[in-house]
């Protein structure tokens, strides 16, 4: 069995993202932010805690507190040897481990500059240990540890992950006592390393933690199952995995493995639905062994009820909490393997008639598509009720319907989905599926198959057949995505400009005395950007666009970049305005980043002329970074650049995004050679735009009567 066993191994990812790694993200970054919100907004409070317990450490004796923390010192010190040593010659898991340092240190280090932590306590440990400075082991040390502990925690075995759960909470009780770091600014430190270590633990995977073939054979052994072999049919990364059984009685199961990253996965899925879609009835199951036992009893009461589904033989657990669930195998293909010739409609027919029965019994399955649906001896077979709903509402049991239509559409075609469901479960049944024929009501897996044309002639094939008007469709959605990120950024946009207009009055004063000469330069510069923009966004397509309304255009892109990051609010604008224009869409796209681009290239061009330019003037205290500065500033981004290569995920972006949009740029520029006025109007525009930003910063410093040299003004611009 242990060659079998590796057998499979070898078949399966070796890492991937587990669920529970996301949900350790999301748990302790939202921790994180709401710990930052409270020392940003309640300082007082924090550092009420901090004293508190401050004083609660002095009440242990100093020697006591000295010889702890010599303790923890020589732990400290002794650790990252001792990974060292246990993770020489393995490079990936010492790579991700050095990363987890960084990371953790650095978010640590980010927040603490941001928040302005407590830090210390007057009553702290001041007197160095035989060991070394009694500032030692430092909370970003604290950081460092949990977001390597957090990333090393998957290949430890259990008795040492208590080991280092007690060594790391001892870690910080000492600080605590010894008064080195206050308990605000550990909670940081062990929030900001725990969320870096599960972020690299989603970002690059971590081992396979499901159950291995001896004890899914051990565990069957134990229920009077006897293996003789097993075949790994389908592998589903965190969630379950299916295993072919071949007993030793002769008959076949199909066993599902649910291993405890299931649960987390489970909570995911349901969370998501809650928040962003009403009434999504998602009740919650207790455990995964709840979970395993409500799909077993709905496989049970769909079987009585004269469903077509594999009968359930034997539920045993696994030690590590794992569940299985032996079915009867069901010997045939599934559904969605077939070709659409292959599909007959008397197969459709028997599909819909399975589907009246379980609906007949308040049975809803929740994922009704082709892909849960296998075919024995020419008869569907519906699998898979481990999302299902027993006494369903008339609402489930239409969005049930809802689904097999969709995916029976991809699979044969609307007219053949809709001519089946009218025949066997009737006009009525088919209407009331007609308001959920939307991507919200389906699975994931049924949007990637069909498109919003194809929801549309479903919708309306289904209102040609039962005889009635289309009817609208059913609100899903609680709160849409684009509604939050508006409320975010307007919620920025207020706190970035709540400060500014605490200080009017100051302003309005200094205009009192300001040059309005120059004033009335700087509104005419900052009008003259829009104008470049508009020259520059025309030299980048093969029409001519009207000059006044392209102004306008780029003034309202620079209006909504205030609230988007990364000018993504403009760029969508100028898409949209261009395709409004009669560009065509491809064309449309390659101009806004054309347009990017050639800023660029002069947004660096004038960068490098004024940091010359200002170097070497004397009209005051200017001076460029050191070549060492530089030299460490192209190393840290050699670096990232490097790690990131090294993951598949970073190639691919760099190759796709990258090395895809230079090629497509500098093809589409090429087109723009054969036009030099089109070229002139794209780069000639783009340096107008540089130096009316220039300007106006120049004569807005002049108004207040700033003496600063236009070199300098177009450096730090």
């Amino acid at each position: 069995m242990a060659d079998l066993d590796e057998q499979l191994r070898q078949g399966q990812e070796r890492y991937f993202r587990h669920p529970s790694d996301v949900v350790r993200l999301v748990g302790w970054s939202g921790l994180l932010v709401l710990a930052s919100l409270l020392a940003w907004r309640g300082r007082a409070a924090a550092e009420g805690i901090t004293a508190d317990f401050g004083r609660l450490g002095t009440h242990v004796p100093r020697s006591p507190r000295e010889l702890a923390l010599a303790l923890a010192q020589v732990g400290a010190l002794c650790a990252p040897v001792a990974v060292l040593g246990v993770l020489a010659r393995q490079w990936r898991r010492l790579g991700i481990f050095a990363l987890s340092v960084g990371a953790g240190a650095g978010v640590f280090a980010l927040l603490d500059s941001l928040v302005d932590l407590p830090g210390g306590l007057p009553g702290a440990v001041g007197t160095d240990t035989w060991i070394m400075s009694a500032r030692f082991p430092w909370p970003i040390y604290v950081a460092a540890a949990t977001a390597a502990y957090a990333v090393g925690k998957p290949w430890l075995p259990r008795s040492w992950r208590r080991t280092a759960d007690v060594a790391l909470t001892g870690l910080v009780v000492v600080l605590v006592l010894t008064g080195l770091a206050g308990l605000v600014e550990l909670v940081f430190a062990v929030a900001a390393g725990a969320a870096a270590g599960a972020a690299l633990l989603v970002g690059f995977g971590a081992p396979d933690r499901r159950p291995s073939t001896d004890s899914v054979a051990a565990a069957l052994c134990d229920s009077g199952i006897e293996v003789a072999g097993l075949m790994l049919e389908r592998s589903e990364g965190g969630l379950s995995q299916l295993y072919r059984i071949d007993a030793a009685d002769g008959r076949r199961r199909l066993v599902k493995v649910y291993a405890r990253d299931s649960r987390d996965a489970d909570l995911l899925f349901r969370a998501y639905r809650t928040v962003f879609l009403r009434d999504s009835e998602d009740g919650a199951i207790l455990s995964l062994q709840h979970a395993v036992e409500h799909e077993a009893l709905l496989l049970l009461l769909a079987g009585r009820a004269g469903v077509t589904c594999p009968d359930v033989e034997v539920l045993p657990a696994l030690p590590d909490g794992s569940m299985l669930l032996a079915l009867r195998y069901v010997d045939g293909p599934r559904l969605d393997t077939l070709s659409p010739e292959e599909v007959g409609d008397d197969l459709l027919d028997s599909l819909w008639a399975e589907v009246r029965a379980l609906h007949g019994v308040g049975l809803a399955h929740r994922s009704l598509r082709v892909g849960n649906i296998l075919v024995e001896a020419g008869r569907p077979v519906v699998m898979d009720l481990s999302f299902g709903q027993a006494s369903a509402d008339s609402r489930l049991l239409a969005i049930d319907r809802a689904e097999l239509l969709a995916s029976l559409a991809a699979l044969v075609g609307p007219d053949r989905s809709i001519a089946s469901a009218t025949r066997v479960i009737g006009p009525a049944d088919l209407a009331a599926a007609e308001p959920f024929l939307q991507p919200l009501a389906l699975s994931a897996s049924t949007r990637r198959q069909v498109s919003k044309p194809i929801l549309h002639g479903l919708r309306a094939g289904v209102a040609a057949a039962t005889g009635e008007e289309p009817a609208p469709l059913e609100r899903l959605a609680r709160v849409r995505l684009r509604t939050l990120l508006t409320i975010l950024a307007l919620t920025g946009a207020f706190y970035v400009l709540l400060p500014q207009l605490a200080s009017v009055d100051n302003s309005l004063k200094a205009l009192g005395s300001a040059n309005w000469a120059w004033l009335l330069v700087a509104v005419a510069m900052s009008v003259a950007t829009d104008v470049g923009a508009a020259i520059r966004i025309g030299g980048a397509v093969p029409l001519r666009l009207p000059l006044v309304a392209t102004v306008e255009a780029q003034l309202a892109s620079s209006f909504v970049n205030r609230v988007t990051p990364a000018n993504v609010g403009g760029m969508a604008l100028n898409v949209r305005f261009l395709r409004k224009a009669g560009v065509a869409p491809a064309e449309a796209v390659t101009a806004v980043g054309l347009n990017s681009l050639a800023g660029g290239i002069m947004h660096l061009l004038l960068l490098v002329v004024f940091l010359t330019w200002a170097g070497r003037g004397e009209g005051g205290d200017f001076s460029l970074p050191s070549s060492s500065k530089l030299l460490v500033i192209i190393a840290v981004a050699l670096a990232v650049a490097g790690i990131v290569s090294v993951t598949g995920r970073g190639r691919r972006f760099f190759r796709t995004r990258v090395v895809g949009f230079v090629k497509q740029s500098l093809s589409s520029m090429a087109r723009l050679t054969r036009s030099p006025m089109k070229l002139a109007m794209l780069f000639g525009g783009a340096t107008a735009v540089n130096l009316a930003y220039i300007g106006a910063l120049a004569a807005a410093v002049a108004a207040l009567h700033g003496n600063v040299a236009f070199a300098q003004v177009g450096a730090v611009t």
